[in-house]
């Protein structure tokens, strides 16, 4: 029995999808059962045991996660900044070189803020908009890809143990998505996660916040 559970646990560990149709009641735990003993080439007569296990991960896993999200939801700090653009640059050498003087654009002593992101094919620069001639003055406009307007940063400060918990950036993310939110950009740098939205979804997203701190904070 021991080690059936012990299985069962690790398959449901280690499939991120079946775990979220578990915990959102979307998937049956005899149709469940079969698949894990199937999979885990497991006999039929254990199809008891195996559904034991799974009652019991989904209720453990759920007691610690909102138990988790709580402890996280009790103490955040929520800040926002408008008026930020997000300047889209081709990743080549002058770019790169030019990335070196950008600390002379931002005065960050003064609450300016610079977040930089860099991917394969290209880097995103992050920064006040009242910043952006300051910025090309340094880069050539002939590198930019795109440029996004009228942003808002929501900074979402938790406590300093954020990055041992699961699922929280997932949990942002489905909450402002269910609201029709459109997320520009997302960046985790624990115990902080900052979120970039459009100005006009401000109040929306706020109040999506606000919910859920309501919600793990009963």
């Amino acid at each position: 029995m021991t080690n059936i559970a012990e299985q069962v646990k690790i398959f449901l560990d280690n499939d991120f999808i079946i775990r979220k149709c578990l915990f959102r009641n979307i998937v049956s735990f005899r149709a469940l059962s079969r698949y894990i003993i199937k999979t885990l080439d497991l006999e039929e007569k254990n199809m008891d045991a195996v559904m034991s296990a799974i009652r019991r991960y989904k209720k453990e896993e759920k007691e610690k996660t909102e138990a988790e999200l709580k402890k996280l939801f009790s103490k955040v700090v929520v800040k926002t900044r408008s008026n930020i653009v997000d300047i889209c640059m081709k990743k080549n050498k002058r770019v790169l070189e030019q990335l070196n003087k950008i600390n002379a654009i931002v005065d960050i002593e003064k609450g300016e803020i610079i977040r930089i992101i860099q991917s394969e094919e290209s880097i995103r620069i992050i920064l006040d908009e009242k910043n952006l001639d300051k910025f090309f003055s340094n880069f050539s406009k002939s590198d930019c890809i795109s440029i996004g307007k009228d942003l808002v940063e929501i900074n979402l400060h938790f406590t300093s143990d954020a990055s041992k918990i699961k699922g929280i950036i997932s949990l942002i993310s489905s909450s402002l998505n269910a609201e029709d939110i459109n997320i520009v950009e997302i960046m985790s740098s624990a115990p902080e996660l900052l979120v970039f939205i459009k100005k006009q979804d401000l109040l929306k997203a706020l109040n999506v916040i606000n919910n859920l701190e309501l919600m793990f904070r009963k």
